[in-house]
């Protein structure tokens, strides 16, 4: 894709290197618009290194080549003005074009996204209040600003602005208002109130899957027992216990649950406190009983569920995946084999089974294949 950043003159522009490397990572060929005012606050020639790109600043705009505005806002695919100042927030809202940033976003037709950045009360201001409203805003972060105030204003970390703009970009209608729950991560079940059994999921295979969703234009709803550094836009409900799970898949209402999470099969027997090792002795027998089969447990719910199935054994994997589908009544079971990719691994290796077929999503980074499972999901 190609992907124009606009950048404007805000301390929040040292998070715009993080999101061009995000998306030259991504295989995106990226280039910049600076205003004269950007540029007091670093180099085009910083950008000019990330993106190995001219940036386009006043003095340097040409008409004998595609070195101009109207020439670079008919290349992109996407505009993002990331920092976005509120001056120029409230310019582009109501027209005004006195600078070459605010020159290519008139002469855009591509989709446009702003990214402010701006003390609180200026941010929270009517006039750029009103100014949200007519634009593309991806919402700024609350915390402690460059000018020392303490509120909202701090510009939306690089990852939520790339991710946002991979929705814009890959958006599908058919998941328009569609709910996905997404599980990720292992159970977590108490022993004591400072020991617990769990196993070695990382959530990394959860995450990707509620990205892959997110930027295919679902409401998406995270419940992991892991912590996950991602856009605000994707809810998070923090759990720990089978129990917990099942309970927010229920309280989630989905139209489609993505069971990614590892589940433990067994919970121990809980003890409030903390058990002293002077009391269990020379060893600790742990009385284990069955957990809830959370897939199992919601095989009458209407809403469509995928299963997923990491298996060490290769000559019978399949067929324990089958048998879950038709036991708990899934739509779909998504088979990885740990003696490919063991957990915590950054790519992975899936086979879709449905009722009808067997696809193979060869080895790939996760992300790439929460993508095409997304979209084997929406032929179910």
């Amino acid at each position: 894709m190609n992907i124009l950043i606009g950048v404007t003159g805000s301390i929040a522009i040292y998070k715009t290197c993080e999101l061009i490397r995000l998306f030259v990572k991504n295989g995106d060929s990226v280039r910049l618009v600076m205003s004269q005012a950007a540029a007091k606050f670093i180099s085009p020639l910083t950008f000019e290194t990330l993106t190995r790109q001219k940036v386009l600043i006043e003095q340097n705009e040409d008409w004998s080549s595609e070195m101009n505005h109207i020439d670079y806002a008919k290349w992109t695919d996407i505009y993002i003005i990331a920092p976005a100042t509120a001056n120029t927030v409230n310019k582009a809202a109501n027209g005004i074009a006195d600078n070459l940033l605010l020159q290519t976003y008139l002469a855009c037709t591509a989709p446009v996204l702003f990214a402010p950045s701006a003390n609180t009360n200026m941010y929270n201001h009517p006039t750029t209040q009103e100014s949200f409203k007519k634009l593309n805003i991806i919402e700024a972060n609350a915390g402690l600003l460059a000018c020392g105030d303490e509120g909202i204003g701090k510009m939306a970390e690089p990852e939520e602005i790339f991710l946002r703009a991979l929705r814009e970009l890959n958006k599908d209608e058919f998941w328009q208002n569609k709910k996905v729950t997404v599980t990720a991560g292992g159970s977590i079940e108490k022993i004591d109130d400072v020991r617990f059994v769990s196993n070695f999921s990382s959530g990394k295979m959860g995450e990707a899957l509620a990205k892959a969703f997110y930027i295919k234009g679902a409401d998406v709803t995270l419940i992991s027992s892991k912590e996950h550094n991602i856009t605000k836009e994707i809810k998070q409900i923090k759990v720990q216990s089978a129990e917990d799970y099942y309970r927010e898949i229920l309280n989630s209402d989905p139209d489609y649950l993505i069971m990614a999470a590892a589940i433990s099969d067994f919970k121990p027997s809980y003890t409030s406190g903390k058990l002293k090792k002077e009391q269990i002795g020379e060893k600790m027998i742990l009385e284990m009983n069955k957990n809830i089969d959370i897939l199992e447990s919601l095989k009458d719910q209407k809403f469509k569920k995928i299963g997923f199935k990491a298996e060490r054994d290769e000559q019978n994997a399949v067929k324990y995946a089958k048998n879950s589908l038709k036991k708990k009544n899934l739509n779909a079971v998504c088979l990885n084999l740990l003696t490919k990719n063991d957990f915590g691994s950054d790519e992975n290796e899936i086979i879709f089974i449905t009722n009808n077929s067997e696809t193979v999503f060869t080895q790939d980074t996760k992300e790439n294949i929460a993508l095409k499972i997304a979209d084997a999901v929406k032929h179910i």
